[in-house]
């Protein structure tokens, strides 16, 4: 898991340079159909990242929601002190997409955690007794 959560922290700190360099070709509140692209493109990013990532390491199935938090929570933690001090860290980006900005953040963040816990996982099941289970 250690190698997971550098892994987030070096994702955090290169993410972190590209909006503070070009971020202001990204956010744009007053564009609704710019949103809807920003947000598919990276619910498609971020929902296949996890995924890509735990496959290179050989992370098993039972491990991945574990691996997903490790791979989270850095990114998680250093963007609540960017996204308080939104104007400072990032003066390129308009200071009226900072509302878009967090919420962009934390899609980004479920959408992440939602895909590496969920992929390989086997639904559950009711079992003749009523009782809750699963297949695994």
């Amino acid at each position: 898991m250690k190698r997971v959560f550098m892994v987030g922290v070096a994702i955090w700190l290169v993410a972190t340079i590209a909006l503070r360099l070009g971020g202001q070709r990204m956010f744009y509140p007053d564009r609704p159909w710019s949103i809807i692209s920003l947000l598919a493109v990276s619910a498609l990013m971020m929902f296949l990242l996890p995924r890509g990532l735990f496959s290179r390491f050989s992370i098993p199935q039972e491990q991945r929601a574990l691996a997903g938090i490790a791979l989270a929570a850095p990114g998680m933690f250093l963007d609540t002190v960017s996204a308080i001090c939104f104007s400072s860290v990032f003066p390129n980006i308009r200071p009226d997409a900072a509302g878009l900005f967090g919420g962009w953040l934390l899609f980004c963040n479920v959408v992440a955690l939602v895909s590496a816990a969920t992929w390989g996982s086997k639904p559950a099941y009711g079992t003749a007794d009523g009782a809750v289970g699963s297949d695994q």
